[in-house]
């Protein structure tokens, strides 16, 4: 085993090598690069959509969304957190002039708060909806008044 492996971070961890060839790499990865899941929500008609829940205690890292609706007249499509009492819009698009055609990843960290779930809300009149949230759950997490403090 070379140098490399053998390097320690401050918490005295072994850091990751992988050797290719004569040739060995420190391996650095982020995080959401390696813990990501997605969930698809689709709709034909007005709703509410929970797409996906944290797990109890956690909350959610949105790394990336996809939507689309169809153009309805006086139709939204509204995505938020929500934990049953408090509630944070992310997106809202009206489709009453334009279908909403979207895919997002965000730069920073987008994240929730404790035990808030991410839901689509599809306005209008049958209005066909599809949505794809890119996720990682955070398991250190704030309450909501600690999160909309902190922001």
């Amino acid at each position: 085993m070379g140098v490399w492996a053998r390097l320690q971070s401050g918490d005295k961890k072994t850091l990751h090598t992988e050797t290719v060839g004569d040739h060995t790499h420190l391996v650095i990865e982020d995080h959401a690069r390696v813990a990501t899941q997605f969930k698809v929500a689709a709709t034909t008609s007005a709703a509410t959509t929970i797409i996906v829940r944290p797990r109890p205690g956690a909350a959610l890292v949105i790394t990336d969304f996809i939507a689309n609706q169809d153009k309805v007249a006086s139709g939204d499509l509204i995505l938020r957190f929500h934990d049953g009492t408090n509630v944070e819009i992310f997106f809202k698009s009206s489709t009453a002039d334009a279908q909403v055609i979207i895919a997002h990843g965000f730069v920073g960290r987008m994240f929730g708060w404790r035990d808030a779930r991410v839901e689509m809300i599809s306005a209008g009149t049958n209005p066909t909806t599809n949505v794809t949230i890119v996720y990682y759950h955070l398991p250190e997490s704030a309450t909501f008044a600690e999160w909309d403090a902190a922001r």
